[in-house]
């Protein structure tokens, strides 16, 4: 087997999900719906926040979904015009808010230089907007390191549909074989088998533990900073 080219999740592979996106979302709702904090996290609960460990439930719908389900959830029954408003609220007027939060779970760039160093195409498949996604990376300094960053608004269906396996593979001049995706939920391993990437890479930087996600993947890490190793490896 021949990998070329790594596809990245983005929350709770690249970047602390808990430590980002609970603030984020608790401050929003609490200015959006003018409610304490303990009634925010209640609305949090409903997509799947859990209290306990002040972290999501895995492959729920704040772990693992778009922003337009977490719209749905939070403001039901929005016309197309009201959803459109909130995702740019949520993408433009929290923007200064999310970079401020922005935790990478480790030093991104030299792990990148040095997959990069391997002639490995770099690309990036998140649930998030392809505004927010890129913004993100742009903070983190890596976003020049990434050969594409495909996201929920650019394919015709999100994860897991494996369409974003295949936009990068098309997008960078590889087969799907030949690509390694890597992300911390389920969905991103179900990505990796509809898409016919070469191989699914599971990490345990987010909210899915070992039990969770280890049975859909080829190989299951602590974290991303294990797969330079591994890919030499195989």
């Amino acid at each position: 087997m021949t990998i070329r080219g790594v596809l990245f999740d983005k929350d709770g592979t690249l970047i602390d999900v808990n430590g980002t996106w609970v603030p984020i979302y608790r401050q929003m709702l609490c200015e959006q719906f003018s409610i304490k904090p303990a009634d925010a996290d209640v609305m949090m609960a409903k997509a799947g926040y859990d209290p306990d460990t002040d972290g999501f439930h895995a492959n729920s719908v704040l772990a693992a979904g778009t922003t337009r389900q977490l719209i749905d959830c939070w403001w039901p029954g929005l016309d197309e015009a009201g959803a459109l408003e909130k995702a740019r609220m949520i993408d433009i007027d929290y923007a200064p808010l999310s970079k401020s939060l922005l935790k990478p779970l480790m030093p991104l760039v030299p792990l990148l230089q040095e997959l990069k160093g391997m002639a490995l195409y770099v690309g990036l498949a998140t649930n998030d907007s392809h505004y927010s996604a890129r913004n993100h990376l742009n903070h983190l300094g890596v976003l020049d390191l990434f050969d594409e960053v495909i996201a929920a608004d650019t394919v015709a269906t999100p994860k897991p549909s494996g369409d974003m396996i295949r936009k990068f593979a098309a997008t960078v001049g590889l087969k799907p074989s030949e690509i390694a995706m890597v992300g911390d939920n389920a969905h991103d391993m179900e990505e990796a088998h509809h898409g016919g990437a070469g191989l699914a890479i599971a990490v345990l930087t987010g909210n899915a533990a070992h039990n969770d996600i280890a049975h859909l993947a080829d190989h299951t890490l602590r974290s991303i900073a294990e797969l330079p190793a591994l890919l030499r490896s195989i």
